[in-house]
C-alpha cells in the first residue's frame, strides 16, 4: 500500500512537472530573452551595436505587453524599423539566436508575431525600442 502511494505520489509530480514546461520541451523565447547574456542592436541603414554589460534594460523587453497574433509572414529586408539580436552567434557559443524585429505595427519574434492587447497602444512599444537604440547607439 505505501509502495502504491509513493509511486502514484511520484507520478503527480512527475506529470506536474512536464504540465509546467513551455510548449516544445524547451524554453520560450522570452524566457531566453530574459536570460540572455548579449545582444547586438541593429538599424535599417546598417548602424549596429553590441550590448554585453547593461543587459538589464534590454531583457526589460520580456516584460512588454505583447500578445501573439495571427499574421501572415510579412517580414522583408528593410521594413523593420529596428532589430534586437539576443544571443548573438559571435559573442555568445552554443546558444539559440533569437531576434526581435519592430515593425509599424507588430513585433516578429523569430518566426512568430506579436501585437499589444486591445487597450495598450502599439506605439508605446516603439517608444521603448526607441529610447534603447538612442541610447545604445549614441
Amino acid at each position: 500500500m505505501k509502495r502504491t502511494l509513493a509511486a502514484l505520489a511520484l507520478l503527480a509530480l512527475a506529470l506536474l512537472m512536464i504540465a509546467g514546461r513551455p510548449h516544445g520541451g524547451g524554453e520560450s523565447d522570452l524566457d531566453a530573452v530574459s536570460r540572455s547574456p548579449a545582444a547586438r542592436l541593429e538599424l535599417p541603414d546598417g548602424a549596429s551595436a553590441y550590448v554585453d554589460g547593461e543587459m538589464a534594460s534590454l531583457r526589460s523587453l520580456a516584460g512588454l505587453a505583447l500578445v501573439a497574433a495571427p499574421l501572415s509572414p510579412a517580414d522583408q529586408e528593410g521594413d523593420w524599423l529596428y532589430r534586437i539580436v539576443f544571443n548573438p552567434a559571435d559573442r555568445v557559443e552554443n546558444a539559440r539566436e533569437i531576434t526581435v524585429s519592430f515593425h509599424e505595427h507588430y513585433v516578429q519574434i523569430n518566426t512568430e508575431y506579436y501585437q499589444t492587447p486591445q487597450g495598450v497602444d502599439y506605439e508605446s512599444v516603439l517608444q521603448w525600442a526607441e529610447a534603447k537604440f538612442d541610447y545604445f547607439l549614441k
